[in-house]
């Protein structure tokens, strides 16, 4: 697996297939590994698919995983680095940006503060502003820790997994006290094509919220903004109707790329 050090931060990832490059940016306790079917089904489609794992999670340590009340601001920084670099050495100027949940929120902020580097951005599960009700979901849903199991602890060697819990939780709640506005006023400031998709029972993402920004990034005109929803869906879109899912994301590529 090879590796790019940005600032003193360690990324490992994955190359797989080769094509226009689309990066991956996976959610919160995960590793990139965890979306290699969309990795596969993008390469497959003649994409060139980097899979990395994402600031202090899995093998891209040291340092270790930590939860400063920017910390998305921070990993959009370190991996909007690691994208630059990675795209210089493969002689590339741009990328096709994923992102699930924390690392949709992630590729949101990608899509402005790295918008050279962005041919698109998909995101889903994540909404770029939060407000207290979701605060008070996260405190809820968060304890106890039963659900962080063995297989998830083991993709962290040597870190403590559990104790990540809380400190996500108060930093999100610290980002909602500021006044919880992550990406959303400066969503038209997103250049490349944008598709948001949302599950309509996603308890921490409303779809209001994924509408809202949907239409902020609008503003900017003339360029491809497209949201969509699933009835009877969660959070993990991917998963649970993962066909669905697929469907939406290339009929986008296609829009985008012409394919």
């Amino acid at each position: 697996m090879p590796v790019i050090d940005v600032n003193g931060q360690t990324i490992h990832y994955e190359l797989i297939g080769e094509g226009t490059p689309a990066l991956i940016l996976h959610g919160w306790m995960e590793v990139g590994r965890d979306h290699l079917a969309l990795a596969e089904r993008l390469a497959a489609a003649g994409y060139g698919v980097i899979l990395p794992d994402v600031a202090g999670y899995g093998r891209s340590v040291p340092p270790k995983r930590t939860y400063p009340n920017d910390f998305y601001r921070r990993d959009a920084a370190v991996m909007g680095e690691f994208l630059a670099a990675l795209l210089a050495l493969l002689g590339r100027r741009e990328a096709h940006v994923f992102g699930f949940s924390d690392g949709g929120e992630i590729a949101l902020l990608l899509g402005i503060e790295y918008a050279h580097l962005c041919r698109s951005v998909t995101a889903w599960g994540a909404i770029g502003a939060f407000d207290q009700s979701l605060c008070d979901h996260a405190r809820r849903f968060s304890f106890p820790t039963t659900w962080v199991t063995p297989e998830i602890i083991a993709k962290h060697p040597d870190q403590d997994v559990i104790s990540w819990v809380e400190a996500w939780v108060e930093a999100f709640c610290a980002m909602v006290a500021a006044g919880g506005d992550l990406s959303l006023s400066r969503a038209d400031q997103i250049a490349a094509p944008l598709l948001l998709m949302l599950g309509e029972r996603d308890g921490l993402n409303p779809v209001a919220a994924g509408r809202r920004f949907v239409e902020k990034a609008a503003e900017r005109r003339g360029v491809l903004r497209q949201f969509r929803t699933f009835p009877e869906v969660g959070h993990a879109i991917h998963q649970q109707v993962p066909e669905a899912f697929y469907n939406a994301v290339f009929d986008f590529l296609a829009k985008v790329d012409g394919r």
